[in-house]
């Protein structure tokens, strides 16, 4: 990786095409869509941490890790950067997902094998490991020409008409860059947002999510659970078997007043009230490893581009997680922006655009945001909508969900619409 430690004069910075702020996963993954499809602009990416050693080894623990899900279309934009080999070693494979309504016999299962248009070789999707996720990308980006800067601590910006100009420093030494289109992924609560004046809509669901590694009898045969219940909707999904033990990652939403007291149960307590909530669809549980929690709430700029600013990742929008859908909505937001620089780039070439290519240009981030709006509104309405539906226990709301997973058991096109949109293959 190309690190910075020279100081540079204020007055004369260096430049580059794009500058990402935020070297979590919505960054790296920019910078990689970028440097892949876009191999003639300079990218540099800054990031406040420093990043893991590429050359370390990858070893992961058994429990007490956070994963994600990657639905089909995530896992077909990452095997576009030739990364789906390397991952999938640390990939359990979602093959089915079940809906279901605890107390309620009806419910709903997608299936790979006949949902095969919401699938990518034979899955519906993978969960992997966010410890083997991130130091993949940062290895990745070695084998790049995009310049990383880390640790980074960005403190300030000016927005000029030719894009912005970032002050940074590594350590006491203060540093500037010029960009002609800066990138903001440093996640919700956006320092730089504030800086630049971009407001967000929040709205707080007054719960936790509840997160833990726990550990299954059974194998889970690639089946993940979405389980909504009393006690608030659950997500159980597949992990990779890891010295011996068959492992699923929970995601629980509960509850702020709930949250202290599942907090100071004992691992036996914890696991045989979780046994009770969830049910027997995924067998005996075992056993949990340590539980960390995560305050809920929906958050929405304001505003996601402007002239030579562009949002993406948490800072453009945080989203319920029961939906799984937080992580791949950014990633097909990064192959939005990519793919509007990419025209960009090639009209100006062909002398068909406004002159000399700006990938800040307010034309070509509007054309982006145009594309991606339906998309953002569709998931982002779903995923605010759907946890309250089913925590709901008014008899009216209740036979219509229970009406909802009828009509997907039975109708096989209400399904296949269904898979492809939770997949990210309904545009």
């Amino acid at each position: 990786m190309n690190e910075s430690t020279e100081v540079i004069n204020a007055s004369d910075p260096p430049e580059t095409d794009v500058a990402i702020v935020g070297g979590g996963m919505a960054g790296a993954c920019l910078a990689l869509m970028l440097s892949q499809q876009c191999p003639e602009i300079t990218v540099s990416l800054l990031e406040r941490q420093p990043l893991p050693d590429s050359n370390a080894s990858l070893t992961l623990p058994s429990f007490d890790t956070r994963a994600t899900a990657i639905a089909a279309g995530s896992l077909q934009l990452f095997a576009q950067l030739g990364l789906w080999p390397q991952l999938r070693e640390y990939a359990a494979p979602i093959r089915k997902v079940q809906v279901s309504d605890r107390g309620h016999s009806l419910g709903a299962t997608l299936d790979a094998k006949v949902e095969a248009a919401a699938s990518f070789d034979g899955m519906l999707g993978a969960v992997i490991e966010n410890a083997a996720l991130g130091p993949l990308l940062y290895r990745a980006l070695t084998e790049t020409d995009v310049q990383v800067l880390a640790p980074a601590e960005v403190t300030g910006v000016q927005m000029l008409p030719e894009g912005a100009r970032l002050s940074w420093h590594s350590g006491d030494k203060p540093q500037q860059l010029q960009a002609g289109l800066l990138v903001v992924a440093d996640g919700v609560g956006s320092p730089l947002c504030r800086q630049l004046g971009i407001a967000s809509s929040e709205v707080d669901y007054h719960q936790q999510a509840l997160v833990t590694t726990v550990g299954l009898q059974r194998d889970h045969g690639g089946v993940a659970f979405e389980r909504f219940t009393d006690s608030g909707p659950m997500a159980l999904l597949p992990l990779p078997h890891r010295d011996g033990t068959h492992r699923a990652a929970l995601v629980w939403t509960c509850e702020n007043s709930d949250r202290d007291a599942l907090a100071a149960l004992s691992e036996a307590e914890f696991v045989q009230h979780l046994q009770r909530a969830f049910g027997w669809r995924a067998g005996r549980i075992l056993r949990a490893g340590k539980l960390q929690s995560y305050p809920l709430k929906l958050s929405l700029a304001r505003e996601q581009v402007r002239r030579g600013v562009a949002l993406v990742g948490n800072c453009a929008h945080f989203l319920h997680p029961v939906a799984g859908q937080g992580f791949n909505l950014t990633l097909r937001d990064c192959d939005g922006l990519v793919r509007a620089i990419a025209t960009g780039r090639t009209l100006a070439d062909q002398g068909t655009g406004c002159g000399q290519f700006r990938p800040g240009e307010l034309d070509l981030l509007q054309a982006y945001w145009r594309e991606r709006q339906h998309d953002q509104q569709l998931t982002i309405g779903f995923s605010d909508r759907i946890p309250p539906l089913f925590a709901s226990r008014n008899l009216l709301i209740s036979g219509l969900r229970q009406a909802g997973l009828l009509g997907l058991s039975l109708f096989p096109p209400l399904r296949a619409g269904f898979a492809r949109q939770a997949a990210g293959l309904a545009l």
